[in-house]
């Protein structure tokens, strides 16, 4: 499938919202900011919506196809998963028998998408069976939804492989990824210029209140802020160095995901005191935009040493051929 480049932009600046976020929480210890608020609302959602999109097949698949695809899925998630968190287990001296051994909790993103690719390979394969429009498929994907909810409720989470949480909050936006893909009408209904214009203002208003903790206001906020996001880099320039940077992070955002835990370093007090401020927005995007650029330029240079050679390559990171740059 040729690549689309807006998908593209879309995972680079969630993969540096993502690097952003972590330099705020943990090398700059604060917590409560209107930056981290934007950035918590819109990072992750870009990264399910546009899995979503990229996980469903224009042509039926058999079953030989399906199962091979979903162990290569396995692979590329899981592999990461387990290495660098024993990797990082190792880095910060919490090696013990327990399951955080290989699944520490700051990877959560390859379990949960790896669960969502299990739950939509069941779907789809009952969609195609009984050959369901799009209405159908909008309810068959309710009651998986439904499912998850459940399990939430009675707090059902394999002991701990099953990140009920995120995939309470974060499955509808990976559907969402999906039907679009799958239907041109759900496609054009999402991202109109009138769904464009009323994503601005609900992203605005969403920022706004995100102090509330409310699951309603920040889930319209995040997906208001997918459909903002998502216009606004449908018109990015592919001639433009900032696109083209911007596409070489989202080409590689698992190996930046996997590796950028190891240079979230804790920063001086006196520069944490220095941004730890109620109005410092603009001091505080531009620090961390900055470590969070050097940071996924040292993980890039990692991952390039590591990907030289097949058996490491497969090893940290699951893969048998070589991504693009």
């Amino acid at each position: 499938m040729k690549r689309i480049s807006e998908l593209d932009y879309m995972k680079g600046l969630a993969m540096m919202m993502v690097v952003m976020g972590h330099v705020l929480l943990f090398s700059l210890k604060v917590e409560h900011t209107a930056l981290i608020a934007i950035i918590n609302i819109c990072e992750m959602p870009l990264f399910f919506v546009v899995s979503g999109y990229l996980v469903h097949k224009e042509r039926e698949e058999d079953l030989k196809e399906t199962m091979s695809r979903l162990l290569v899925r396995s692979r590329t998630l899981l592999v990461p998963l387990v290495v660098w968190s024993i990797v990082l287990n190792i880095c910060s001296d919490r090696v013990m028998c327990s399951l955080s051994v290989i699944y520490r909790e700051g990877y959560w993103f390859f379990l949960a998408l790896w669960w969502c690719d299990m739950l939509n390979t069941f779907t789809v394969f009952t969609s195609k069976r009984f050959k369901l429009g799009m209405v159908a498929d909008m309810v068959l994907y309710s009651s998986v939804y439904f499912v998850i909810l459940l399990g939430r409720i009675k707090n059902i989470d394999f002991g701990g492989i099953l990140p009920i949480q995120n995939m309470q909050y974060y499955f509808p936006f990976f559907v969402l990824g999906l039907l679009m893909r799958k239907y041109k009408f759900v496609n054009d209904v999402v991202l109109s210029k009138y769904s464009y214009a009323v994503g601005m203002l609900l992203l605005i208003i969403g920022w706004y209140f995100s102090s509330l903790e409310s699951f309603v206001i920040w889930f319209v906020a995040a997906l208001e802020g997918v459909v903002v996001v998502w216009m606004v880099c449908k018109e990015i320039n592919s001639e433009l160095k900032v696109a083209k940077m911007l596409s070489i992070v989202g080409k590689n955002t698992l190996p930046i995901y996997a590796i950028h835990y190891l240079f979230i370093a804790i920063m001086p007090c006196t520069l944490r005191g220095m941004v730890d401020i109620p109005n410092g927005f603009f001091f505080q995007l531009v620090i961390t935009f900055v470590y969070a650029v050097l940071v996924i330029f040292l993980c890039l240079l990692v991952d390039r040493i590591l990907s030289l050679n097949p058996i490491t390559r497969m090893i940290f990171f699951g893969e048998s051929k070589r991504r693009e740059w």
